[in-house]
């Protein structure tokens, strides 16, 4: 009868030194997904006589990685993106690329497993896919990136042969909003919808959650940022900055009106974008593309913030504390139903910043300074808005006219 093994513990996990062949032995738990039954199912893996601890470092360090290789027609999802992550290393992409979509790959695999192996991944699951990001209440902007990554995997798997079909290929694409689908909201319908949530009122927890209804849709109106990183905003992140300031003694801090605007005024405040806060996962991450920007503000939210912060600081609250604290579908949701309910056309969140880079771009501000104020690149820009720019042929026309 063959002696029962015994093996002790090392001072690393899922390492073990087996104490019959005086040599160690690696022990790899994982989880594959049953795309099937839709449950994960626990297995392991062993290494055997491994003579060093370095080489069962080494043994376990290739389990956990699965030794990825081109040829392997098991490969899962997180593989795929492995090789694919390769590729662009190899070729050079960008930082920002590579980064954003790592970033995309660990919210997609909260829907499809890491563990899900392409063979299983069919028309039924990409469609349930499409259907569970919807339903998050992600921006049209995070499901078109989310979709466009997930397909980029998937058709780089075909291209690469682990894969023997790629059902992509008779699959229809998820609908989402095209540039053109985006509307601009005029100054008109702006103010009606300023003055819903500034005369009625919505109570909760003795507050008047209106308040803060209001000044988040006149911070996207005025600034163009993204919810995402209008819900990471603290009350912190708004400072104020001095025009001509002659002496050293600090001026008297008044919200400034809109005639002290056009006259120059010599205080004025702005807000510190550096974050964006994801509301199902409850957490912070960068920006898009990475950039800390800063973007000034109108005489309207500046007011509606020193309101909103002296009311906050008076009943105990901090100037770290995060001023939006419902998810973004909750604040999607609320300026649908005001607008259905003042018989305008419906507009969302991300219609608000569709808007500010539209007006600024009507208003001739140079590509350089809407680039640095709405953290898109000047690429994008041009893409996006491309419609906005066919005055700029009728200019080039007529200064050629003058030669």
């Amino acid at each position: 009868m063959a002696d029962k093994v015994k093996r002790t513990k090392t001072k690393y996990k899922s390492i073990y030194y087996n104490e019959n062949t005086k040599k160690y032995d690696v022990k790899y738990n994982y989880k594959e997904y049953d795309i099937k039954s839709g449950k994960n199912v626990y297995k392991a893996k062993w290494a055997y006589n491994l003579n060093t601890i370095t080489e069962a470092k080494a043994e376990l360090a290739k389990l956990q990685t699965s030794g990825v290789k081109v040829d392997d027609k098991d490969i899962t999802l997180s593989g795929a993106f492995e090789l694919w992550n390769i590729k662009a290393l190899g070729q050079n992409f960008s930082p920002v690329t590579i980064k954003n979509t790592a970033n995309f790959m660990t919210m997609i695999y909260q829907f499809v497993p890491a563990s899900t192996k392409l063979k299983d991944i069919n028309e039924d699951v990409y469609y349930k896919f499409c259907a569970n990001i919807r339903s998050q209440g992600y921006s049209e902007e995070t499901l078109f990136s989310l979709n466009t990554t997930f397909r980029k995997v998937i058709n780089y798997a075909f291209k690469k042969r682990l894969i023997t079909e790629n059902f992509l290929l008779y699959t229809e694409n998820m609908k989402t909003k095209r540039k053109e689908d985006y509307r601009i909201i005029d100054k008109e319908e702006f103010d009606f919808i300023d003055n819903y949530f500034k005369n009625n009122k919505c109570v909760r927890k003795g507050q008047n959650t209106y308040k803060k209804y209001r000044f988040l849709y006149n911070l996207l109106f005025y600034t163009g940022i993204r919810i995402g990183e209008a819900l990471a905003l603290t009350y912190s992140d708004f400072e104020t900055f001095d025009y001509y300031k002659k002496t050293d003694e600090k001026p008297l801090l008044i919200a400034p009106t809109s005639e002290a605007t056009s006259n120059k005024h010599l205080q004025g405040m702005r807000v510190i974008v550096d974050e964006a806060y994801v509301s199902r996962e409850k957490l912070l991450k960068d920006t898009k593309n990475y950039k800390k920007r800063t973007v000034p503000l109108s005489p309207a939210p500046t007011r509606l913030y020193m309101r909103l912060k002296e009311e906050h600081l008076q009943s105990g609250g901090s100037l770290e504390d995060r001023i939006f604290t419902l998810t973004y579908s909750a604040y999607d949701t609320t300026i649908r139903k005001a607008c259905k309910k003042l018989n305008i056309e419906t507009c969302s969140c991300h219609d608000f910043r569709h808007t500010f880079i539209s007006n600024l771009i009507k208003k001739n501000i140079p590509l350089t300074v809407i680039e640095k104020v709405s953290g898109d690149n000047q690429n994008t820009i041009l893409q996006r808005y491309s419609h906005m720019f066919e005055s700029d042929e009728v200019m080039i026309l007529t200064a050629l006219q003058d030669l």
